[in-house]
C-alpha cells in the first residue's frame, strides 16, 4: 500500500524500504526537510525482510523494479531506496536501468567514501547486509579493512519503541565505539536505516570516530540530479 507524505514540495521522492517502520523513517526525514514523499515497504517485519533477502536475486530484483514502478506512478519523481539490506541483496544496477525515475540507494553514499577510509566499522541489520556493504567497499579499496556486526535484535527494538539510550545501553553500542576505536577504526557506518534512531545517543560515545548515516547525501544527489527541484 502506498503511504502519503506532506505535500509542501513541488518535488516528489519515493521511499521504498523492507518494513513499514524504515519507510517511515524516509518519510519523515523528507517530510523534515519539507519534501513530498511517497512511501512503499516490502515486508511485513524485520525478520520477514532478513527471509526476503533469502529469496532468488533476480525475484527481489523484479520486486523493487515493480515498487518502484508503482511509485512513479503516483507521482514521484525520483525514489530512495531507504534500506541498506534490499540496496545490497537485488541487482542495482538492473534496477536503474528498468525504472523510469532516478533511483538511489545508500550503496552509492558508500562509494564515495572507499578512497577517504581505510579503516571501516560497520553495523547492519544482519550479516546478508554487512557482508553485502563490505563487498562493496572492497570493490572499490582492495585494501581497505572493515570490521562488521549485524544484529536483527536491535532493529526489532526499534520497531518495538525502545527508547534510543536503552538500545545503545543494552546492546553495548557505547562500548562497541570504544572497541572500534581501539582497533584503529576511522569512520562508523551505521548501515540500516533504522538506526538513525539512535544516532544522536551513539554520537556521544564516538570520540575518535566518525559516526556516518547515508540519509542526507542520498538526497542531496538526488536533488543535483533533478534540475526542477527547488
Amino acid at each position: 500500500m502506498l503511504t502519503n507524505a506532506i505535500e509542501s514540495s513541488a518535488m516528489t521522492i519515493g521511499v521504498v524500504a523492507g518494513t513499514a517502520t524504515d519507510t517511515r523513517f524516509g518519510l519523515d526525514f523528507l517530510a523534515a526537510r519539507d519534501i513530498r514523499g511517497i512511501g512503499q515497504s516490502l515486508s511485513a517485519s524485520p525478520q520477514a525482510q532478513t527471509q526476503l533477502q533469502a529469496l532468488g536475486r533476480d525475484a527481489l530484483t523484479a520486486q523493487l523494479i515493480g515498487a518502484i514502478a508503482e511509485l512513479h506512478a503516483a507521482g514521484a519523481q525520483a525514489a530512495m531506496i531507504y534500506c541498506n539490506s534490499l540496496s545490497g541483496a537485488v541487482d542495482m544496477a538492473a534496477v536503474k536501468a528498468a525504472a523510469p525515475i532516478d533511483v538511489i540507494s545508500p550503496l552509492e553514499v558508500y562509494a564515495e567514501l572507499t578512497n577517504r577510509y581505510r579503516n571501516f566499522g560497520l553495523l547492519a541489520a544482519n550479516c546478508q547486509s554487512c557482508a553485502n556493504i563490505e563487498r562493496e567497499i572492497l570493490a572499490r579499496n582492495s585494501t581497505a579493512k572493515v570490521i562488521g556486526i549485524g544484529n536483527l535484535q536491535i532493529v526489532e527494538d526499534i520497531e518495538d519503541g525502545v527508547a534510543p539510550a536503552l538500545i545503545v545501553q543494552q546492546h553495548a553500542l557505547d562500548e562497541l565505539a570504544s572497541a572500534l576505536v581501539k582497533s584503529g577504526v576511522q569512520i562508523l557506518i551505521l548501515g540500516c536505516t533504522h538506526f538513525d534512531y539512535f544516532y544522536r545517543e551513539l554520537l556521544e560515545y564516538c570520540d575518535g570516530i566518525r559516526l556516518f548515516l547515508p540519509s542526507e547525501r542520498m538526497l542531496q544527489l538526488i536533488c543535483q540530479r533533478q534540475p526542477q527541484a527547488a
